[in-house]
């Protein structure tokens, strides 16, 4: 009898079980993920709405996908502000800090060490990029890549400059020195101003601070004291380098007035310059242009180069700042909110976020991606031109931008340290570092001050502002 009574028992259970279990399924699929996103979706409202679509059959979740046409940092902020709840939110790595924080967001450090996504498919040394105080907040919408030096090759070769030789401030030197001789006194083109670095965020020196093992931004020693590294006395002799190419018309005099679009027009179309520093992805667009423009590779041939050595025989670049993905605390939907996190860190989900939305996009032909003439325009580029899975292989995305492959290997070298500008675990103010570090910097470069003078004031100026202590 108790055996009978126990059998009737089992299967009420496992019918309850059943129902509850069925019951999630549905709630499941009832569920509304909202998503706040930025760069990441459709290029346009309708194209968004594919890309929504798309998302929603690899995740089996209902999702809304909405993507600001433009300001999205403010939107971001203002919805945040008003209360307003959202599951997933992009933002960067400085929002990160900041509203981490604040207690804004969800911490994450949990369910990514408990994911078999990230363990198969994200990379620990970009894991710990995103750390903040050990914990993490959010994960990755893409692969960051890197400012290094670009070299018109197109020029250089004439003068037979071997590339590969070039680690050391004056390695650099001699070669602008070279190729300015040749430009004004061979070519005629006078003046030639030979290179050219964006000085009003100082974003672009990183390669020659490397040179004397010194990143930029501000950080935190062992005791938690901010110190900035470009004010070290051990940055003196890169200043210093930055001060004679400028004295010596090496330096274009419009760094310190043009934008990077100025630069840009400079190196591919008139080739008024033959370096500079850009993201490693300009590397191929350069190119690109040039291949358009019918002057790709004689007259245009751009090379990505990792810079100078430091003092350990490494060289040191600065990734970008990582594109992210969070949870706000308020989310209702957390779990499958992270549910979107881990796709977008699988190759399937980086094949949606470069290549774009199957049928609209591109069309699968003998196993291979053939793009739409829409496709073609957005570039394979959705959000993460380079995805932050390694199981993706680039080649799938087809012949790509010239140069652009070899640039971005660089930041997988042995001998290359890639590691984001310091920002003191969020606790800096990046647009008055940026301000006071440019405002004196400038004048000891342009010559109105010497390089010791314009640290000590700049340190003194990051002090009064409590950027350092």
């Amino acid at each position: 009898m108790k055996t009978k009574r126990f059998v009737v028992a089992l299967i009420v259970l496992v019918f309850v079980v059943g129902s509850l279990f069925a019951q999630g399924q549905i709630d499941r699929k009832a569920v509304e993920v909202k998503v706040l996103a930025g760069v990441t979706g459709g290029k346009d409202e309708a194209e968004n709405k594919l890309f929504e679509k798309a998302m929603e059959r690899a995740t089996g979740l209902t999702i809304t996908w909405e993507k600001p046409p433009s300001g999205y940092d403010q939107v971001l902020m203002q919805k945040l502000g008003a209360g307003e709840a959202y599951d997933l939110i992009y933002l960067n790595q400085f929002q990160m800090y900041t509203l981490a924080n604040q207690g804004a967001l969800t911490d994450l450090t949990s369910r990514i060490a408990a994911s078999r996504v990230y363990a198969e498919n994200v990379d620990r040394e970009e894991l710990e990029k995103i750390q903040m105080n050990g914990r993490y907040y959010a994960g990755f919408n893409k692969l960051e890549v890197f400012p290094l030096v670009n070299v018109n090759k197109a020029i250089t070769d004439k003068l037979g400059i071997n590339l590969d030789t070039l680690n050391t401030l004056d390695d650099y030197y001699q070669m602008l020195r070279s190729v300015k001789n040749y430009m004004e006194n061979v070519v005629g083109r006078k003046p030639y101003y030979p290179f050219f670095t964006y000085m009003p965020d100082i974003w672009d020196l990183q390669p020659w601070f490397s040179s004397v093992g010194l990143r930029r931004g501000v950080f935190k020693d062992a005791s938690g004291k901010k110190y900035a590294p470009f004010v070290d006395p051990k940055a003196q002799p890169v200043w210093q380098w930055l001060a004679k190419l400028y004295r010596e018309g090496l330096m274009d005099p419009a760094s310190f007035t043009g934008k990077t679009g100025d630069m840009r027009n400079k190196m591919w179309q008139s080739q008024e310059i033959v370096m500079d520093v850009d993201w490693a992805a300009w590397t191929g667009l350069y190119n690109n242009n040039a291949i358009t423009a019918g002057t790709y590779p004689h007259i245009v041939n751009i090379v990505g180069l990792p810079g100078t050595k430091s003092p350990q025989g490494t060289y040191l670049l600065e990734q970008g700042g990582a594109s992210l993905w969070a949870i706000p605390s308020n989310a209702k939907h957390p779990d499958e909110a992270f549910k979107i996190i881990e796709y977008m860190a699988t190759k399937e989900g980086g094949l949606l976020l470069s290549a774009g939305i199957e049928g609209y996009d591109y069309v699968v032909q003998n196993g291979k991606l053939a793009f739409t003439e829409v496709g073609l325009a957005h570039a394979k580029d959705h959000g993460a031109p380079f995805p932050i899975s390694t199981q993706f292989d680039l080649g799938v995305l087809g012949t790509m931008n010239p140069g652009v492959l070899e640039s971005v290997a660089i930041g997988k070298r042995a001998d290359v340290e890639v590691a984001p500008m310091g920002y003191a675990d969020g606790e800096l103010d990046a647009r008055k570092y940026y301000d006071i570090m440019s405002k004196w910097m400038t004048d000891c470069i342009m010559g109105k001050i010497s390089a010791d003078v314009a640290m000590r004031e700049a340190a003194n100026e990051l002090r009064i502002n409590k950027l350092i202590d």
